[in-house]
């Protein structure tokens, strides 16, 4: 089965939670750390996210030269390094998710994606997911990091694609248009940084234009 374009989500989109971010910010702010806000807040948008880490309480922030006139910090003298452990705080600050847009029923045995480099363990379900490494996905993390879907956990099959990657979700129920988290909740961006071998910050930053950022 596949499923026609989305008509009421975009098909690639990262919800970033203020809540999760001014949480994240009083932390850093507790612990006398000045938040690292470079590179456009890693992508996230200076002028919202360094507003919000103003409410948290900061003073000054590390910016990027280019950032600052957006910026309503100041920036932070050069003695007092910055930190981006925001991004990965108690409660996600950025959700990043895709949409199921095709099911198929596949025997044992059966390769996936680019070089085979997967082959089913059994007759299983593989869904493919509108996320790709063109999207901000890194393929290090090809049969190695998982996603959610509907409360579980499933391997990422195969190589990453640009634009899509197969996930094996055995017999577990799915439908066209499910959503599938990468990283949120469960798993995680820290985690992803695991598999990835990359760090978190660079994770965020790396997100295409064409990811949907969608702040509630």
């Amino acid at each position: 089965m596949t499923a026609p374009a989305s008509l009421s989500a975009p098909l690639r989109r990262a919800l970033l939670s203020q809540e999760a971010l001014v949480d994240a910010f009083a932390d850093l702010n507790s612990r006398g750390l000045v938040p690292d806000l470079r590179c456009n807040a890693y992508g996230l948008g200076i002028d919202h996210v360094s507003a919000l880490a103003r409410d948290a309480g900061a003073t000054h922030a590390v910016l990027s030269i280019a950032d600052c006139d957006a910026s309503v910090l100041p920036p932070s003298s050069p003695d007092k390094p910055g930190s981006a452990v925001w991004l990965e705080g108690s409660r996600p600050v950025v959700t990043l998710e895709g949409d199921v847009v095709s099911l198929k029923r596949v025997p044992a045995g059966t390769p996936v994606s680019y070089g085979y480099q997967y082959r089913t363990p059994s007759e299983t379900t593989l869904a493919l997911v509108s996320v790709g490494f063109a999207d901000g996905v890194p393929r290090s993390a090809s049969m190695k990091g998982q996603v959610s879907l509907g409360g579980t956990r499933h391997l990422i099959a195969g190589r990453i694609a640009m634009d899509q990657m197969v996930v094996d979700i055995g017999d577990a129920p799915a439908e066209l248009g499910d959503v599938v988290t990468i990283w949120g909740s469960d798993p995680t961006v820290a985690q992803w940084s695991q598999w990835s071998s990359r760090p978190v910050s660079l994770l965020i930053a790396q997100l295409a234009p064409r990811v949907v950022k969608i702040w509630n």
